[in-house]
């Protein structure tokens, strides 16, 4: 229901809502680095019933970017993520954009499956940076464009995919074949007209991002 109602509700920014490119190189370097001093130090995410993620046959594991105790991580570390991924996505959108969340390194193992869904809200617009994998064969992302049409898109490591998290359906259907696949989520609001708190909406307004009366 929610993959069939949320995108007539939700404003699009772009026209193909998702594109493929390079992370930036300074960006992927801190990345890579923290990655191959601290891929030990995961912990399990989610190892129960999951609508979305086969978790509970095959959990997930996070390795925090927040966590100064590890090797490079800490504030700093987050900070650079959220500016990086802020500027690519506030020109690719053309909105300002407010944080929603950042993930750590995220770990999918052999025969993971992500089922296609939309983002709640408010994750909005998000990027995928793999910073890692070790696989057998692609491990595809699929997306259903503003077109309604589905595109498998291939990422290697340093790839940066932008996308409309919560109109866009996205998710990988095929069991990864592999030992890891490592990403990195960043997700955004828009933030309207908002330049301030002291310009924030009345409460009970809709957010800028929905449309009024859609579903």
């Amino acid at each position: 229901l929610m993959n069939r109602l949320q995108p007539q509700s939700v404003v699009n920014y772009t026209k193909a809502g998702f594109q493929k490119i390079r992370a930036p190189a300074a960006l992927y370097k801190i990345l890579k680095e923290f990655w191959d001093q601290n891929q030990n130090n995961s912990y399990t995410e989610f190892d129960y019933a999951s609508p979305f993620h086969n978790s509970w046959q095959v959990p997930t594991s996070i390795v925090p970017v927040d966590d100064d105790e590890l090797e490079g991580g800490g504030m700093n570390l987050s900070a650079l993520i959220w500016k990086e991924a802020r500027d690519i996505m506030e020109e690719w959108t053309g909105q300002k954009l407010a944080g929603s969340s950042v993930y750590g390194i995220r770990v999918y193992q052999n025969q993971s499956v992500l089922i296609p869904h939309v983002d709640r809200m408010p994750l909005i617009s998000s990027a995928i940076i793999n910073v890692a994998q070790d696989v057998e064969e692609d491990w595809y992302l699929e997306v259903y464009g503003h077109d309604g049409k589905a595109t498998n898109v291939t990422m290697k490591p340093g790839d940066m995919v932008l996308y409309e998290s919560a109109s866009v359906i996205h998710g990988r259907p095929y069991p990864l074949n592999g030992n890891y696949y490592a990403n990195i989520f960043v997700h955004f609001e828009p933030m309207g007209d908002i330049e301030s708190l002291e310009s924030l909406p009345e409460e009970g307004a809709l957010p800028p991002y929905l449309i009024p009366d859609s579903p």
